[in-house]
């Protein structure tokens, strides 16, 4: 701790780029108008669907707020997805009438109550228990710095890997051909992509050469605000379900965990189908521990379908870790209950359906790129087929084991505190939880926390921001363990200390920049943050390719920032030379020719790394041979920029001379 308070001007001057980098604020102006705008029509939506769910005044005013974005956000993404698959995504006018209908229709049954008097029966709830939480602003005060950074990373220019390569890049070549369908050249246009629907949809209505860039950080500010939604629903669930403490150190708990303002600061979704993952959960939980609720069973179960739906359309693994445990719950807290348990079920289906039938229809795999085996109808080649079940499969040790005693210790600690970027509050609070007299409420929690667990360790490769689902429901165990000791004294006083020191060590991870790896740039211009994380290839090739030409990649596909056209492939694809390997001369001229292909960019960097042991592979035919041959065939030529050893050169970039060239 010491040293983090000695790196505090440090840290500062991190937030204004060390003064060597031009500041801006009002530059954020149009996105965070452009989000803000999307969250009212979202609110709306979920003000709506509540409606016709008969839960309208069912829920408190903070975890109410919440789930009408979470539910109009879910709406718009479902929407988004449709039209987009319909081909649609060139005709914003078909977009806003196909909205407008949707919120009118939705509306109807809303407009009636307008006028009518009413109550949270929550805050009724409240109101009869006179729970005090004036204790409660000040705590909020203590959380706002973390609060305003989580913000201010969220609406940064995207820099991490999998963001540069599919997150972002992938609704930004839908937004280019027009339509959501499966690209032959990235295998992870195959997935479910619900939360990067929040991105693509702006991209839809923004005009001029950046209207991409700026849609992309609209929908990684709507991404990055999970984290505030789910401190959000974590203190209204606690508060309901447990008490005021209890809400109040979820919540806590939540904003100071490093991994979940990570997720916030680089655009990454798993904090989103985190979010999703406690959605789905509290109606449920409403349910086991309240059974008079009889006449709002069937608007919860449907409301915990559409989450568990949405969690699926984010990421495939939410079917084993949230959809189908959640279900288990269903059929435990309704016994035999079958027409609320269709309508779950249905509304789940409704949810996910959408991405599973594009698949079916683009790849004959529902689930693509997953269960490749069991799809003889997948359009993948059995090797390529392979080697995505060897990179993501259970990784072996150094004695060729996957499910070794060691492994087994090692996976139990890392949710048990290993990892610095869990946090330090939920873990102790979350054991007391483990003593709260309310079974009802623990069990469910420790059951959906120990399928997370055994899904990521025995199931999954292993990598720790996949278990950033299982942090909520970490978040609110620890609730619990918070309300247990908030009756005595001692136990508030240490409540205290233990969260406010939570809350200023996780303000300390999270500017630790060399360790997380979080891009603290807060108060820099976002035109000199975009330019400082394209790379010098991709900075080349944006001021050197004239318009009308086309690039050609091989080895680099983090090309979010890449504005020419460019035929590009990730390491599980067919790779962008393969054509080109057994052709003449004279064939390689003209294919290159017909696509408009001048320039051809290669990282050999990246294609070693694939190729390294263990890691995921590549497609053999990028060689270079291969170039050297078409060098000496007059096809290519160096460009001024390479990276590395001239004679082994890094990163190349040729040009394709003309057929006609020397």
């Amino acid at each position: 701790m010491q040293t983090g308070l000695l790196l505090l001007p440090e840290t500062i001057s991190f937030w204004f780029g060390g003064g060597d980098m031009p500041l801006g604020l009002l530059d954020r102006l149009g996105v965070t108008l452009i989000a803000g705008v999307m969250l009212l029509f979202s609110y709306a939506l979920g003000e709506f669907l509540l409606a016709r769910l008969k839960l309208l005044d069912f829920f408190g005013r903070v975890d109410g707020i919440v789930l009408r974005l979470a539910i109009g956000l879910t709406v718009l993404s479902w929407s988004t997805a449709v039209l987009g698959m319909c081909g649609l995504l060139h005709r914003p006018l078909s977009i806003v009438l196909s909205l407008a209908i949707l919120f009118v229709t939705l509306g109807s049954a809303w407009k009636k109550q307008l006028f009518a008097p009413r109550e949270s029966e929550a805050d009724a709830e409240e109101a009869e228990t006179k729970q005090p939480e004036g204790e409660s602003w000040w705590w909020l005060l203590a959380a706002a710095p973390l609060c305003l950074f989580i913000v201010g990373v969220s609406i940064l220019p995207p820099y991490e890997y999998d963001v540069l390569e599919y997150h972002l890049l992938v609704p930004k070549e839908w937004h280019i051909i027009g339509q959501i369908r499966m690209l032959p050249n990235n295998v992870y246009s195959g997935m479910p992509m619900g939360a990067e629907m929040w991105a693509l949809l702006p991209m839809i209505f923004l005009t001029g050469p950046q209207g991409w860039l700026t849609g992309a950080l609209v929908g990684k500010l709507i991404i990055g605000l999970f984290t505030l939604l789910t401190a959000g629903l974590l203190y209204g669930a606690g508060k309901r379900l447990i008490g005021v403490w209890g809400g109040r150190a979820a919540a806590l708990a939540a904003i100071a965990v490093p991994w979940l303002t990570y997720q916030s600061g680089t655009g990454l979704v798993d904090g989103v189908w985190a979010f999703f993952t406690l959605a789905a959960t509290y109606p449920v939980l409403i349910v086991l521990n309240d059974p008079s609720k009889e006449e709002h069973r069937d608007g919860l179960a449907i409301l915990s379908g559409l989450m568990a739906g949405m969690a699926f359309s984010v990421k495939y693994p939410a079917l084993l870790v949230v959809v189908l445990p959640v279900f288990g719950l269903w059929i435990f807290a309704v016994r035999t209950d079958w027409r609320l348990l269709v309508m779950h079920v249905v509304a789940v289906t409704v949810a996910i359906s959408p991405w599973l039938m594009r698949n079916a229809i683009d790849t004959g795999n529902p689930v693509f790129p997953l269960a490749g085996n069991v799809f003889p109808t997948d359009v993948r080649s059995e090797d390529q087929i392979q080697q995505w079940n060897r990179a993501h499969q259970v990784p072996k040790n150094a004695d060729g084991n996957r499910y070794s005693i060691n492994q087994l210790f090692s996976g139990i600690m890392t949710p048990f505190g290993r990892s610095p970027w869990a946090g330090m509050i939920i873990v102790p609070l979350a054991i007391c939880g483990l003593f709260y007299h309310d079974r009802k409420l623990v069990i469910p929690l420790v059951v959906l926390l120990a399928v997370c667990w055994i899904v990521w360790w025995g199931l999954s490769h292993r990598l720790e921001r996949f278990l950033i689902p299982a942090i909520p429901l970490g978040c609110l165990l620890a609730g619990i363990g918070a309300q247990k000791l908030a009756p005595f004294v001692a136990g508030r006083v240490a409540l205290r200390i233990w969260l406010g020191l939570g809350l200023l060590v996780g303000f300390m991870l999270v500017n630790q920049t060399q360790s997380i790896k979080l891009d603290p740039r807060v108060f820099v211009s976002l035109d000199a943050l975009a330019k400082s994380h394209t790379s010098e290839a991709v900075a080349f090739l944006n001021e050197n390719v004239p318009p009308g030409d086309a690039v050609l990649a091989t080895g680099d596909a983090a090309l979010f920032y890449l504005q020419p056209p460019v035929f590009y492939h990730t390491c599980f694809n067919d790779s962008t030379m393969q054509q080109l390997v057994d052709m003449t001369k004279q064939q390689r001229q003209a294919h290159l020719a017909e696509a408009n292909i001048a320039w051809i960019y290669v990282h050999w960097g990246e294609i070693e790394r694939f190729r390294s042991p263990g890691n995921y592979g590549f497609p053999s035919d990028v060689t270079r041979e291969l170039f050297a041959q078409m060098e000496s065939q007059g096809i290519l030529e160096p460009a001024e920029y390479q990276l590395g050893n001239p004679e082994n050169p890094t990163v190349v970039i040729y040009r394709v001379l003309p057929a006609s060239g020397p």
